[in-house]
């Protein structure tokens, strides 16, 4: 039997592009590509996954690259970009909950879940991270275990350690680029 998947949308004006295109964004950390559909992200990869020969256009002039280069320098403390995101509803709740965590801040996977309406399912949490389509834009390397100890991370414990130590550098700098709605969440 099929999950109940739905689709969430960001609060965000999208391309009216159709079809699909990929941009990639290189950064310190290497070359993140994220997937468009009709105007819409729908998959961010890390650097280490290939993506599909079937994503063969691609556009690395689109949003997504300018501002990951702002995160990386930074300047940029959450995205405006437009976002599709499947899932089942408890995975969105999640997704949901772990856009909400402050910038150069981190949570437990219990304080995820808290926040995602489920207290108990701290593990649910952690394999609905584990498999979002957007990491760095749903900031699930921001997620710890709760003793704070370095936890698991699909692009890698040395990532997750990178991006939390550039934010941390930067969590007091105001000359930061401000978005429309404020953060990314939907």
């Amino acid at each position: 039997m099929k999950p109940n998947r739905k689709v969430f949308y960001a609060r965000h004006t999208a391309r009216p592009d159709s079809g699909t295109v990929a941009c990639r964004a290189d950064t310190p950390a290497g070359i993140f590509t994220a997937v468009y559909q009709e105007g819409f992200i729908v998959r961010v990869l890390f650097p280490d996954e290939d993506l599909s020969a079937a994503y063969n256009t691609f556009d690395d002039t689109l949003p997504f690259a300018e501002q990951m280069a702002q995160y990386f320098a930074g300047k940029r403390k959450s995205f405006d970009l437009p976002l599709r995101i499947s899932g089942t509803p408890f995975m969105q709740d999640v997704y949901r909950a772990t856009l909400r965590i402050p910038y150069g801040r981190t949570a437990a996977y219990a304080d995820v879940a808290l926040a995602a309406g489920y207290p108990l399912a701290m593990r649910a949490a952690g394999t609905a991270l584990k498999r979002t389509p957007l990491p760095i834009l749903i900031p699930c390397h921001r997620v710890v275990h709760k003793t704070a100890s370095r936890s698991a991370y699909r692009g890698g414990t040395g990532l997750k350690d990178v991006l939390l130590e550039l934010e941390s550098l930067h969590v007091n700098r105001e000359d930061t680029i401000p978005t429309q709605s404020g953060n990314n969440s939907p």
